[in-house]
């Protein structure tokens, strides 16, 4: 069975990062370690495919777009923008669920750079396997996280301040317990939401009970099943912020089972205005950021990188606002 880098780093004891470096030239690792990788690709008569070659001598027309296979109404809107931005431009966007095997074919797609650039909507890909394969021949775009690295560009939302906004509109309409129902620990998203809760809280001179801090998976059935195990232990929260409105509806449904009424017997406010927030009963007070034209920045973004621009921001911010409904 012929070698693969997977079997070069495990050898080598170094990670699949350090051997694409030491491969493909790259000087940020030491001499030292890239003579040691090279002895033992040289050993294990590893050969990287030599359609990478080929394709840096070429252009494929080719944007990737790489996901979770969990995907969303966020991103689902998000990936309509960058469809029609890449479309317009005259490329091809594929499309690859990732599902963080090191040897699939997403990873694939970036190490023999099977596309000329690409947008990254998962965390799955590490910083340093991202930093690793950006070059200018191979621009990518991030979002929900910021990487400083040369040829890697940050696609955010200001979700430090719609979070603040949020919890501020929450303890002015005069309530002071305030939960916050956040997502993955790991999530960027969730931990700037968290941030600007916590600091809203703070300025309207709230103290910050960690208790009232309750973390969930982002999705309405996992939000579902927290608050059910939290109203029938009896906690019945007077608001609750939701780090996004997908939560927020299975915070809906499980109150409604227990015939607790939204706003008068909880407060909720979500985050990212989904269709969902303003036809459900009743409608959801929200933070709203523009999720199609985010998804247009990011192709944009990757395009001016394409064409070779410097002058291009590697970090760029998508603003917020609230969207008062009844809910609150």
């Amino acid at each position: 069975m012929k070698a693969t880098i997977k079997d070069v780093a495990r050898e080598a004891k170094v990670s699949i990062s350090t051997v694409s470096y030491a491969i493909n030239g790259k000087d940020r690792i030491s001499e030292k370690t890239r003579q040691h990788v090279l002895k033992v690709a040289k050993k294990l008569n590893y050969v990287a495919n030599g359609n990478a070659k080929l394709l840096k001598q070429k252009n494929t027309r080719a944007i990737g777009i790489f996901f979770n296979s969990w995907f969303g109404p966020i991103y689902s809107e998000i990936a309509r923008g960058i469809e029609k931005a890449v479309h317009q431009a005259g490329y091809d966007l594929v499309a690859c669920s990732l599902y963080g095997e090191e040897n699939s074919t997403a990873y694939k797609y970036l190490r023999d750079r099977m596309v000329d650039g690409a947008i990254i909507l998962t965390n799955s890909f590490d910083d340093e396997f991202l930093t690793s394969m950006a070059s200018k021949e191979l621009p990518l775009v991030v979002l929900d996280r910021e990487i400083q690295s040369p040829h890697i560009y940050s696609i955010l939302i200001d979700n430090f301040g719609g979070a603040f906004t949020a919890t501020k509109a929450i303890v002015k309409s005069g309530v002071r317990e305030v939960y916050f129902l956040g997502g993955p620990e790991d999530s960027y998203d969730n931990q700037k939401r968290l941030d600007g809760y916590i600091a809203a809280l703070g300025f309207c001179g709230v103290p910050v009970n960690h208790d009232f801090i309750l973390e969930c998976d982002f999705t309405e059935e996992g939000a579902y099943r927290k608050m059910s195990a939290l109203f029938d232990q009896g906690t019945i929260p007077d608001a609750i912020f939701s780090a996004n409105d997908e939560m927020a509806l299975g915070i809906y449904r499980a109150a409604r089972e227990r015939n607790l009424r939204i706003p008068k017997d909880i407060k909720v406010v979500g985050f990212d205005n989904i269709r969902e927030s303003a036809v459900t009963t009743p409608p959801l007070t929200t933070i709203s950021h523009q999720q199609f034209e985010m998804g247009i920045s990011a192709a944009e973004t990757l395009f001016h990188a394409l064409k070779g621009n410097d002058d291009i921001e590697y970090i760029r911010i998508q603003p917020t606002k609230l969207i008062e409904r009844e809910s609150l």
